[in-house]
């Protein structure tokens, strides 16, 4: 996995992303659910979860068609959802946009002084 990828989970840690055709994600397919998986990462890793859709979500392994509930998937995995075919760090790129970076360090100084000395009540 090259350092993009790699940083763009770290910024995306603690993040859920819907998929579906009402989602973050928007998957363009009448057989998709409009909440129909999510993605989350957490501790670093790619969590995808069947949000009880009504065609199910499925891994792709060797051609085959693997029936998917929940559970760490490599950003690399190829999924079925609906009548197609994604691969997650393709859906991640996607939900990227929804991150925004914030550089300005003001924040987290103030929030340091405020726990030093915070304000007379």
């Amino acid at each position: 996995m090259n350092d993009k990828r790699r940083t763009n989970l770290e910024l995306m840690e603690g993040r859920t992303f819907i998929l579906g055709r009402e989602g973050h994600i928007y998957i363009d397919s009448p057989t998709a659910s409009k909440h129909h998986a999510e993605i989350r990462i957490e501790n670093g890793k790619v969590i995808l979860r069947d949000l009880k859709s009504t065609n199910g979500t499925f891994l792709l392994k060797n051609k085959t068609l693997i029936p998917f509930q929940e559970g760490i998937v490599d950003p690399r995995q190829p999924i079925v959802i609906g009548r197609h075919t994604y691969v997650i760090q393709d859906l991640l790129a996607i939900a990227s946009d929804f991150v925004v970076t914030d550089e300005n360090t003001t924040r987290t100084q103030l929030s340091e002084d405020w726990e030093k000395d915070p304000p007379l009540e």
